[in-house]
């Protein structure tokens, strides 16, 4: 399975932290589309240890419809205790890829009952690498101030 790099695990737990404990957060920053950071599951069992799963997204209306342009959907295992600065102690993997103007809808890892399953490893390791290059975006995009 792979993980998303340094940069972006730090970048994806900024986001957590402005979540301030809530389920969501959705960021305005003109001009570029809205983000949305959800909480979508949690006490997730995976061969490395328990964990939660987010969903990151911008979204825009097509016709009345939230269009996702992208989704993608995050297994996060946070082993840092009280030293939230250990980020070596996180580990994110992406799970879900979705682009709704496209009719792109991709899962590389299967969950069924809060167990994760088989992981298509090929999918999987180009959504980690397209999810590196959009947290770089975000971050330059000011998504984090």
């Amino acid at each position: 399975m792979k993980t998303l790099n340094q940069n972006s695990t730090a970048i994806f737990c900024r986001l957590i932290e402005l979540m301030n404990g809530n389920e969501h957060l959705k960021i305005t920053n003109d001009p570029f589309m809205p983000l949305t950071i959800e909480k979508i599951g949690e006490d997730i069992i995976t061969p490395i240890g328990v964990g939660c799963a987010y969903s990151l997204c911008h979204y825009y209306e097509q016709n009345g419809d939230l269009m996702q342009d992208p989704e993608m959907c995050f297994l996060i295992l946070d082993n840092r205790a009280d030293d939230v600065k250990e980020l070596s102690k996180v580990t994110i993997a992406p799970f879900m890829f979705q682009q709704a103007n496209l009719g792109i809808y991709q899962e590389s890892i299967e969950f069924a009952n809060q167990i994760m399953g088989e992981v298509h490893t090929e999918m999987q390791a180009d959504h980690a690498e397209f999810a590196d290059m959009w947290l770089g975006n975000i971050k330059l995009q000011g998504f984090l101030k």
